[in-house]
């Protein structure tokens, strides 16, 4: 099958050798200027990449290694796996190249499907999930010379919400390439459902001074979400709470952080098998990381204008963007996605509708 991968951060590059590693015909597409490390050297060694999963080592070669969003004209699946906050604008020039035939994938997007609507002439189907089925990292010095993906967490369950229910082709595409998707969430549960939004945004914010004291050696999971951190566990649960209130009045699933985030069995402590783990990643190493811009302004900017929407309160929520905004000099609320932004009034307004029977 031939698919296309937007984004060559971490999930691009895990997706695009996993993918290859299967035998599909992949292009890795990069859709910004900057200077990458990473993709420079995958391209300068005839792009070439190594998932390493249970310590075995499996060599992938990339079909196309590319800047030109064009690629993804021909490809059946295209995955979209740039950060959130970067959507508006990559969707607006990959929208040229896009038909109804294709399914595009939007690896935690928080509604992203307005944005195509929007923009598309022939819209695609589009599949918005609440995270990538691969966890890891790229580490650049475990093969010197070599990029490697190190695989922290294979799911065995990918929920995701699908545009249009009108052919089981769609989910049997989905599952000849990964069988861990599932389709499970609408489109206002896939979004408000990404463990990110609650879990980096307090285990980020609560942690700014350590942060920004340790000059980049920092693990939020280990140092903000152990068994030591009652009254940071105590915030996240109530911005989850919050969560779910919202999901709840609106007629969705109002599923917990922890079945959200797969943590299974005894919730709690698998939860903190997770985060003390040593195999958790050093980050954030900046205030100014995904970890808030992209959580605040895409998620919990998201999350308050749905909530005000349905004439409810989330004080949490609204002082956790109040205090990034402070922090970090910077207009959350002005800047950040809203159900005005996205066009999604009309949406959100008949979920209401529906579950006050109104409709």
């Amino acid at each position: 099958m031939k698919v296309a991968i937007l984004g060559a951060g971490n999930v691009g590059v895990a997706i695009a050798a996993d993918l290859s590693i299967k035998g599909h015909e992949v292009s890795l597409i990069k859709t910004s200027n900057t200077k990458s490390e990473v993709f420079d050297t995958i391209k300068a060694n005839g792009n070439r990449v190594f998932l390493k999963e249970n310590q075995q080592y499996t060599q992938a070669v990339i079909a196309d290694v590319t800047h030109d969003i064009e690629a993804a004209s021909d490809a059946e699946v295209v995955f979209v796996t740039v950060q959130s906050t970067y959507h508006k604008e990559v969707i607006k020039k990959l929208s040229y190249y896009l038909n109804s035939k294709q399914i595009v994938v939007c690896i935690c997007s928080y509604m992203s499907y307005f944005y195509f609507r929007r923009y598309c002439k022939s819209l695609p189907v589009i599949v918005e999930t609440i995270g990538p089925y691969l966890e890891g990292r790229v580490e650049m010095e475990d093969m010197p010379g070599e990029v490697v993906f190190r695989v922290g967490c294979r799911l065995t369950r990918s929920p995701l919400s699908i545009s249009r229910k009108d052919s089981d082709d769609y989910m049997y595409t989905l599952k000849s390439l990964d069988p861990s998707f599932s389709d499970e969430y609408n489109l206002l549960e896939a979004a408000l459902l990404n463990p990110n939004m609650v879990l980096h945004t307090v285990g980020a914010i609560m942690s700014i001074p350590r942060i920004e004291y340790s000059h980049g050696n920092f693990c939020m999971y280990r140092e903000a979400y152990s068994h030591e951190n009652p009254a940071t566990l105590n915030i996240m649960n109530e911005l989850d709470r919050e969560k779910r209130q919202v999901l709840y009045a609106l007629g969705c699933k109002p599923v917990d952080i922890y079945d959200a985030g797969g943590f299974l069995g005894n919730k709690m402590e698998s939860f903190f098998r997770y985060s003390e783990s040593s195999d958790r990643a050093i980050s954030p190493t900046s205030v100014k990381s995904r970890y808030i811009t992209e959580d605040v302004s895409q998620g919990l900017v998201l999350l308050e204008s749905i909530a005000h929407t349905a004439h409810m309160t989330v004080p949490v929520t609204s002082a956790l963007i109040d205090i990034a905004s402070a922090a970090l000099l910077y207009d959350f609320r002005e800047c950040g996605r809203t159900i005005h932004g996205l066009g999604a009034e009309e949406y959100i307004h008949e979920l209401i509708a529906k579950q006050y029977g109104c409709a």
